[in-house]
């Protein structure tokens, strides 16, 4: 999956039809609550200096800077996203904590050591090289920071029909299993002190979205025209087949280093 097709499904017209199926601010499926509940785990106060990384709209960064007072950057590829984060930053007065800048997530624009917290919220899917992800991540991090995440993994085995499927719907060129994430931050120094499988609660979400999208078939088919709505209802439909079916999950991840 090229940078190109990430760009073009997150278009300001694919970002703004994904918002609307998922949650306000949000381009994944947790929204507010899965932010709460990773912001708990990584121990997140006003103190803390944190790097969102594959940030969309803002959502997560947002949520936090509102609750937790936290200074937090968002790095994405889509420019369009940055422009529109920043603004709804600035429309709420968050500018000050909030900020979003465009970036490769395997080459970040930032010195070592400056993040106490390195977040992701259903993004690093998208990023085709984990490896060189991993190392950024421990990289732009301090010391004795954390890293902290849910993902999009692989859970089971594809043929190549089914892969095909799956990371077209899904924008994805690849997905991690939960342990070659927890390989990957073991050897560049951190210890994992959290994994969780959390599939079955993506099922249930995916369910909810899918119902949600079938209530927006006059709204969508109207605003643009219905082939954009058998469309969405193709790859959406295609997703909860591979959550249903144990092909792709949802995990959980905390780990520390030093």
């Amino acid at each position: 999956m090229s940078t190109e097709a990430v760009r073009k499904n997150y278009s300001p017209v694919g970002a703004s039809l994904i918002e609307k199926l998922y949650s306000d601010d949000y381009l994944s499926i947790g929204g507010t609550q899965s932010t709460d509940i990773l912001a708990d785990q990584a121990g997140i106060t006003a103190e803390s200096r944190v790097l969102d990384v594959g940030s969309g709209l803002g959502g997560p960064a947002l949520h936090l800077a509102a609750t937790r007072g936290c200074r937090i950057t968002g790095l994405d590829l889509v420019e369009t996203s940055i422009l529109e984060a920043n603004n709804r930053a600035k429309a709420r007065g968050l500018e000050g904590l909030a900020t979003f800048q465009a970036g490769d997530a395997t080459d970040m624009p930032f010195e070592s050591g400056t993040f106490d917290v390195v977040w992701g919220q259903d993004a690093w899917c998208h990023v085709p090289d984990k490896p060189k992800l991993i190392a950024e991540c421990a990289r732009v991090l301090a010391p004795k920071g954390t890293i902290v995440f849910t993902d999009w993994l692989q859970t089971g085995e594809m043929d190549e029909a089914q892969r095909e499927a799956v990371h077209d719907a899904t924008a994805s060129s690849n997905m991690a299993t939960m342990e070659c994430y927890c390989e990957l931050l073991e050897k560049s120094g951190f210890s994992v002190l959290g994994r969780e499988d959390i599939s079955a609660a993506f099922i249930t979400q995916y369910r909810t979205i899918i119902a949600r999208l079938e209530r927006l078939e006059s709204e969508i088919s109207e605003q643009f025209n219905p082939k954009v709505f058998r469309i969405m209802m193709e790859k959406n439909g295609a997703i909860l087949h591979a959550f249903e079916g144990g092909l792709i999950g949802g995990g959980r991840l905390v780990a520390k280093r030093g």
